[in-house]
């Protein structure tokens, strides 16, 4: 278990009823995440609405853009996405005529994956939304709070990318 600040302890709990306050459920950094999370997918949504994108579809459409030809698997890492969620927004993708799955000419039992000239075009249409979502997500901030701002999410997905892929290794 993590050392916990006293100071933190001391906000987050009532220390006469050790119970959990609104207040302090409200200012918790994973209730934070999360509505950060629902407030930036659904600017996402908004921007990337005339496109009938979700932002990991654009996320897709930025990696078979720049790595065509790229397998399932490293497209799971690239994204943080497990298989199952994947093989469904690849399917989504392709009735939609976006992407292709192809045999992979390295090895007839793979499959790598493509954007068609549709998912081309979407996605150089699209991009400018993109671009627009980062800036509304962050247009809150001044540019020094955006770059500390990442700065500080980073070094906080990737500590805890390292804890879990230690933890997910120690369990098998």
């Amino acid at each position: 278990m993590y050392k916990r600040d006293a100071r933190w302890v001391g906000r987050f709990y009532n220390p006469d009823s050790m119970s959990v306050s609104i207040q302090s459920l409200t200012q918790a950094s994973a209730q934070l995440l999360r509505r950060a999370h629902q407030l930036a997918t659904a600017i996402a949504l908004e921007q990337l609405a005339e496109f009938n994108l979700t932002p990991i579809q654009f996320g897709m459409l930025i990696v078979l853009n720049e790595r065509p030809g790229i397998d399932a698997k490293t497209l799971c890492q690239v994204l943080s996405l497990d298989r199952a969620s994947l093989t469904g927004v690849l399917d989504r993708m392709e009735a939609s005529g976006l992407v292709t799955r192809e045999m992979d000419p390295y090895d007839r039992r793979a499959r790598v994956l493509k954007l068609t000239f549709k998912g081309q075009e979407v996605f150089k249409q699209s991009s400018r939304q993109g671009v627009g979502t980062q800036l509304a997500i962050l247009e809150a901030l001044t540019p020094a709070e955006q770059a500390r701002f990442m700065k500080l999410l980073s070094k906080l997905v990737d500590a805890q990318t390292q804890r879990w892929s230690k933890r997910n290794t120690q369990e098998k």
